[in-house]
């Protein structure tokens, strides 16, 4: 195929070859975690797949040795200053603001109009299990470790895990998943229909993400986006009410002693303890 079209940002590519749209998460050197500059970018790529008539199904990677990280932790993260900074109402105000930011960001990938296909390898946590769960499809290399931390971390799982999760592993899986914070491999993903298949590496991921990205953009296309349309109808019923009260549920408990605790334990590397305040 040829290649026909290409956007960059800084740390988030979209590019197109034939009728495959590819987003790719760019930030390697910090296992493409995931902060409010990372995010704007793949709203940015996300709408040029939007725009670009020609792409009829869309695949979601990571360059470098993990899919993504997750959340940010580092202090130059503007959603990590916001909610270790002095706490009162223009405080949760601003942190309910750049939660709703990126809930719209995911739920326009899950509204994109042509189906999705996540290819995941190395580490998918956090947010960025978040992030995957917005895709119609996906695909995993069998190194690959999932979790929610937040929990973990004093914080409450946010920008649609708690929403989607429960849709595709069911709510049992799903809560244990949020409870726990625990990280799982792909042979449990696989299990609990996180994943549709696992593959033995990254290379053989990417080519069979593309085999099947090839296979479903040979048919008819409106035919195609017509049932991604009636699946989302159906699924997405109360579906923003229930972000909202996630946003604000979430925005109550930060900041919090044990929120600067799990930040110091995770940058130490050592067991966080915590006081429930």
């Amino acid at each position: 195929m040829n290649h026909s079209s290409m956007e960059h940002t800084a740390l988030v590519t979209y590019e197109r070859i034939g009728h495959v749209g590819f987003v790719t998460l760019n930030r390697a050197e910090k296992r493409n975690a995931l902060n409010l500059a990372v995010w704007n970018a793949l709203d940015e790529a996300v709408g040029s797949a939007e725009s670009d008539a020609e792409a009829r199904v869309v695949i979601l990677r990571g360059n470098g040795k993990s899919f993504c990280a997750g959340l940010d932790l580092s202090p130059d993260n503007e959603i990590i200053s916001t909610i270790t900074g002095a706490t009162g109402a223009r405080q949760k105000s601003e942190f309910f603001k750049l939660v709703k930011r990126a809930q719209e960001i995911y739920t326009r990938l899950e509204y994109l109009t042509r189906p999705t296909i996540a290819a995941i390898h190395g580490h998918c946590l956090g947010a960025g299990l978040e992030l995957v769960l917005c895709c119609d499809i996906r695909l995993c290399s069998k190194d690959t470790a999932f979790a929610l931390p937040e929990a973990t971390l004093a914080m409450i799982t946010d920008v649609g895990g708690l929403q989607r999760l429960p849709r595709v592993v069911g709510p049992g899986h799903a809560r244990e998943i949020a409870y726990r914070g625990h990280r799982f491999d792909a042979e449990k993903a696989l299990r609990i229909n996180l994943v549709n298949d696992v593959y033995d590496d990254k290379e053989t991921l990417d080519r069979k993400a593309l085999e099947m990205a090839e296979e479903i953009s040979g048919n008819p296309p409106l035919a195609v986006q017509g049932t991604k349309e009636v699946f989302l109808f159906q699924e997405q019923m109360g579906l923003n009410e229930s972000l909202d009260y996630n946003a604000a549920r979430s925005a109550m408990i930060v900041p919090s002693e044990d929120l600067g605790e799990a930040v110091s334990a995770y940058l130490q590397r050592r067991k966080g303890e915590f006081k429930g305040a």
